[in-house]
């Protein structure tokens, strides 16, 4: 898995986001896979899960006027042939593509029998 590969699969995951393509974004996720955040950990067993918490995610984003969302590929570092963990800023624009709001993402992707990246684990940075 090579950075190309890694900003390709974000390219689509933010467009997937933006658009609320909720197979989509479910499809970006390895299953099972695990979320961390500062509130605990949740394990995500199901696509279902995937698309039933994104689907609140896109409403409350387009509520707010968030149109879409753009990955800034900030590092990747492998941990093996088919492991990397990476971080993410992405930036939340209007329509007018002017940045609402921002958040940087850690992910650990795992390439999968089909070469295809997707997030086994993700954590939300405040830093």
């Amino acid at each position: 898995m090579n950075r190309a590969q890694i900003q390709a699969f974000l390219e689509r995951y933010g467009q997937a986001l933006s658009t609320g393509d909720l197979p989509a974004i479910a499809a970006s996720w390895a299953i099972p896979a695990l979320v961390l955040s500062e509130t605990g950990a949740m394990a995500v067993s199901t696509a279902i899960q995937v698309e039933s918490f994104f689907s609140q995610a896109v409403t409350w984003y387009h509520e707010q006027g968030i149109v879409a969302t753009q990955p800034q590929l900030e590092q990747v570092t492998p941990l093996g042939e088919r492991l990397a963990a990476v971080d993410v800023h992405w930036a939340s624009l209007d329509k007018s593509g002017v940045e609402q709001a921002s958040e940087r993402a850690h992910y650990i992707l795992h390439q999968g029998d089909d070469g295809q990246p997707r997030i086994q684990v993700a954590l939300t940075r405040t830093a």
